[in-house]
């Protein structure tokens, strides 16, 4: 059985050569990160023809998602990294000077009022503001740490508006189209608003990609439903999250957002930390094992990897553990979910109870737009789960959907019949079933009139049946 939870690991400076790619997919990693927040528009393409190039080599369906930076504040003009202890003061100023660092949003600083919150480096460096001047404001250190240049920083409860998408997102946005990715992640979403403007500049880029929100504001939390309505995933982005709402929210916020994901059959990647121990041994934190377990049960289409991969000593036993981890779980994983079913979900939710009763190796899809095959894999069958399109750019955005293990495209206008299109299927994936689920969306007046689910045995196929 091969993981049903997808694998995203992002590539750095540990892993951006063709070897270490190569042996990443190798691994499991299913869909590959590109943090925008760093490099040029060059070597982007360049590993994005690395990655492609690759994945054609080794016939695997891998997915590419550009991760853009958005409005992430952090300090600026700290010449030395600065150890602070608590009842230190501090000052924050627009223009860094000799006693006083900045931000990279500096303009903030006129907004912020006395006891207003500001954490520092993920949430590890805690302030507060105890004195307000014409052009800085002076902090009192809360809790013991180290700061330095480029650091994030985070402002939980001041009422700081930023807009989710800079001059530089937009450009980005437009490369990532002209470069035809997989996913988008837009980061620090506020609201659904966000979400619509991102959209609109890929499509008007030409680009198809699928959005995907991070959620890692308040502000995101308490627009979670139109957020989620108005996205193609969503990312539980849990280290900014859990400076802005707190470490202890967390956990439950996760499991929250994982279940509205769920229920809308929206794909959700879980992360952040996940095996922040593996950047520098080979082996994990028996927590770490369990945070990995846990996300599994919560229902996550996806686990994410991010310095461990990036910038670790260890890609690859990181990647092992985690799909170690998913095969372990995912024997008691509870499968065959009970929603609140739609009517357009009728034919998948169907096919999803049909395998628990009747014989069935796996369950195929045709679908046009993904949703078919989104709302099969919302529903958890335990039967490996497959895509049949018309559109090639759907084939790599299955590498992000729970339990989907591949896909292949047919051409509408050559299209014979359904016969060679399910053989197509088996042929590419090696699959010789006794029998299994085909379940019909819309393809086109030629390949599909309506909705459907065929039970096909290996003696229809052969035509042997009497």
């Amino acid at each position: 059985m091969k993981p049903k939870v997808k694998i995203v690991a992002t590539i750095g400076p540990a892993t951006n050569h063709p070897d270490s790619i190569a042996s990443l997919m190798d691994h499991g990693v299913d869909v590959f990160r590109l943090n925008f927040s760093y490099g040029s528009y060059s070597e982007h393409e360049k590993t994005i023809e690395t990655i492609r190039s690759i994945a054609e080599e080794k016939r695997k369906i891998v997915g590419i998602l550009q991760d853009i930076c958005g409005p992430k504040i952090r300090i600026r003009g700290m010449e030395e990294p600065m150890e602070v202890e608590k009842g230190h003061r501090l000052v924050l100023a627009k223009e860094a000077e000799k006693e006083a660092f900045t931000i990279s949003f500096p303009g903030i600083v006129d907004d912020l009022k006395v006891d207003d919150e500001i954490f520092f480096a993920d949430g590890t460096v805690q302030t507060k503001v105890v004195e307000k001047r014409d052009t800085a404001v002076v902090l009192e250190v809360l809790t013991p740490g180290r700061l330095m240049e480029g650091k994030g920083v985070n402002f939980p409860k001041a009422d700081i508006t930023l807009h989710a998408l800079t001059d530089k997102d937009r450009d980005d946005i437009r490369f990532g189209a002209r470069m035809d990715v997989d996913f988008v992640a837009i980061s620090f979403v506020s609201s659904e608003k966000d979400v619509i403007e991102a959209r609109k500049i890929q499509r008007e880029a030409g680009g198809k990609a699928w959005i995907v929100s991070k959620i890692e504001r308040t502000a995101a939390v308490e627009n979670i439903d139109a957020i989620i309505d108005e996205s193609d995933a969503v990312m539980v982005a849990r280290g900014d999250l859990g400076a802005e709402a707190g470490l202890s929210k967390v956990p439950v916020l996760q499991k929250k957002i994982i279940k509205k994901c769920n229920m809308k059959g929206k794909p959700v990647i879980t992360a952040t930390q996940m095996l922040t121990s593996m950047v520098n041994s080979p082996y994990p934190t028996r927590a770490e094992v369990s945070d990995i377990a846990n996300a599994v049960f919560d229902g996550t289409d996806a686990v994410m990897l991010s310095d461990e991969t990036a910038a670790g000593h260890y890609p690859d036993e990181a990647v092992d553990t985690l799909v170690s981890t998913i095969l372990q779980t995912q024997e008691f994983y509870p499968y065959y979910k009970t929603f609140e079913t739609d009517p357009g979900e009728a034919f998948p939710h169907a096919a999803a109870a049909l395998a628990q009763i009747i014989p069935c190796d796996f369950i195929a899809a045709l679908t046009l737009s993904g949703y078919t095959m989104l709302h099969l894999s919302k529903y958890r069958p335990k039967e490996r789960l497959f895509a049949i399109t018309t559109d090639p750019t759907l084939v790599n955005k299955t590498a992000l959907v729970w339990g989907m293990e591949g896909a292949v495209t047919i051409d509408e206008k050559n299209f014979t019949s359904e016969h060679e299109m399910v053989e197509n299927l088996l042929t590419k994936h090696d699959i010789d079933p006794d029998a299994f689920l085909l379940v019909t969306g819309y393809l086109g007046e030629r390949i599909s009139m309506g909705k459907s689910i065929r039970h096909i045995h290996r003696e229809d196929r052969l035509g042997k049946r009497q």
